[in-house]
């Protein structure tokens, strides 16, 4: 006899054992003990086949299941079906294999009351609570209570259940927010000006937003996940196409868009690029000319009428604001707030963001690498945090690589006696602190990498989708 369901997981053995745990956590959350499941792992263009002879429908997608025995009673072994899962379109492995099992358990979004989302984001949350408790993640306060507001102690990457106290028939509105634009439109600033907090790191320079990075904002009736997409552009490696994917990914799984242009600028061809992009998406959004506190009057107008001459859907509103200065944000976030569907709180309102602790830190000495180096060496380095250790007296330990692509770039980062590494470590030390209210050691190794940008191992380790 076997313990539990049997899994036949076709998957490349890395990625085996967390799946494998993440099936076993749904089944036994949706009370099933017994019977056989598959799951596959496939290529985009096996699953857009899949959708088209099943669902009739002309694209990939992200995780599909086929059910064969329903929840009644069976004569044999029970066998529960298929689950196909493509990760090129798949932004967390674990949650689609979570959905993918509690649909084939007879569970159905489509047709309930929220009960299937409800359990889903119950299966991850302790799926993410078992897996810092392995790793030994140090708590936020360094006492094991609750991460305060901000703190660095990041949660999963998933839609939550209902918030305690949150009554099931309160008029709320929640959802997900792109914030589409060129590179350095000014989306981090804005989205850090929204949540509240920093969550997003802000430079100067085009291509400083790598992943899609995900802030918080909650008011007494509404939540907004806001979505900060890397810059639309032309993919020239294996990190810009990741970056350009996943902007495109994001976008359409979105409740609605916040087109964002430069007002410094004129309007371009990457401008309306992104609004055939948004307009493609079908989705409600609003467009924000940014920088208008360093504008004039003429101007500001000027670049109003070029965002009015945008190929966008016709309701869609244009306001002129300041990300720097919060001008013109909130009449924003009014609008935003009712393009989202009415629905209950998709994360706790406390938390104000949903990257990992590792990743939030890597930003943080990342922003400092950008805020030192010139030329083509801010693109040429990525961040790793290589282990955290919570000591005894309080004090968190960060041991961190700067990955470089050459010798020559290596140099440049440790510098003269070591006074540039040190200097970009002493910065990232005090934004690190003030993140998480600890004192902080940072030990920053600098490690080459040749084509690190090209080496998607590398790129998969660092959490670069």
């Amino acid at each position: 006899m076997t313990d539990g369901p049997e899994i036949e997981l076709e998957a490349p053995a890395p990625r085996r054992p967390g799946l494998l745990r993440a099936a076993r956590a749904a089944l036994a959350a949706a009370g099933v003990g017994e019977g056989h499941l598959a799951i596959a792992l496939v290529e985009a263009h096996d699953i857009a086949r899949l959708n088209h002879e099943h669902r009739g429908k002309e694209e990939p997608t992200d995780v599909l299941s086929f059910p064969v025995d329903g929840p009644g009673p069976t004569a044999g072994p029970r066998e529960l079906g298929d689950i196909v899962i493509c990760p090129e379109h798949t932004a967390d492995l674990e949650e689609a294999v979570v959905h993918g099992v509690l649909h084939l358990c007879g569970h159905d979004h489509e047709t309930d009351a929220g009960e299937m989302l409800a359990l889903q984001s119950r299966v991850l949350a302790e799926l993410a609570r078992s897996s810092a408790d392995h790793r030994g993640a140090p708590p936020a306060g360094g006492g094991g209570g609750p991460p305060p507001r901000g703190g660095w102690a990041a949660a999963d990457r998933t839609r939550r259940p209902r918030p305690p106290g949150q009554r099931r028939d309160a008029t709320t509105r929640a959802g997900f927010v792109a914030l589409a634009g060129r590179p350095n439109v000014g989306k981090s600033t804005l989205l850090n000006r929204i949540v509240g907090t920093k969550v997003a790191i802000v430079s100067p320079r085009p291509q400083t937003t790598r992943r899609a990075i995900r802030g918080i904002a909650t008011g007494e009736d509404w939540q907004l996940v806001l979505v900060d997409l890397p810059g639309s552009q032309r993919p020239r490696d294996a990190l810009t196409e990741r970056m350009q994917r996943r902007t495109e990914r994001e976008l359409r799984d979105s409740d609605a868009a916040l087109v964002l242009l430069n007002g410094e600028q004129a309007v371009g061809p990457g401008d309306r690029f992104i609004a055939a992009a948004v307009t493609a998406a079908r989705i409600p959004c609003v467009v924000a000319v940014n920088k208008v506190d360093a504008l004039d009057h003429p101007r500001t107008v000027a670049a109003l009428s070029a965002a009015a001459e945008l190929e966008l859907p016709p309701e869609a509103e244009i306001f002129p604001i300041s990300a720097r200065t919060g001008a013109g944000v909130q009449p924003l976030l009014e609008a935003l707030v009712g393009l989202v569907p009415e629905g209950p709180y998709l994360y706790p309102p406390e938390e104000p963001t949903d990257l990992p602790a590792e990743v939030r830190l890597a930003e943080l000495v990342r922003e400092q690498v950008l805020a030192r180096t010139r030329e083509e060496l801010p693109h040429a380095v990525e961040v790793e945090i290589d282990e955290i250790e919570d000591r005894p007296a309080g004090t968190l330990v960060v041991h961190a690589h700067l990955w470089a692509e050459s010798e020559s770039q290596k140099s440049i980062l440790v510098g003269r006696g070591g006074g540039m590494v040190r200097a970009i470590g002493t910065a990232a030390r005090g934004e690190i602190e003030t993140l998480t209210g600890r004192r902080v050691h940072l030990d920053l190794t600098v490690r080459v990498r040749r084509d690190w940008r090209r080496d998607e191992a590398l790129l998969d380790r660092l959490g670069i989708e």
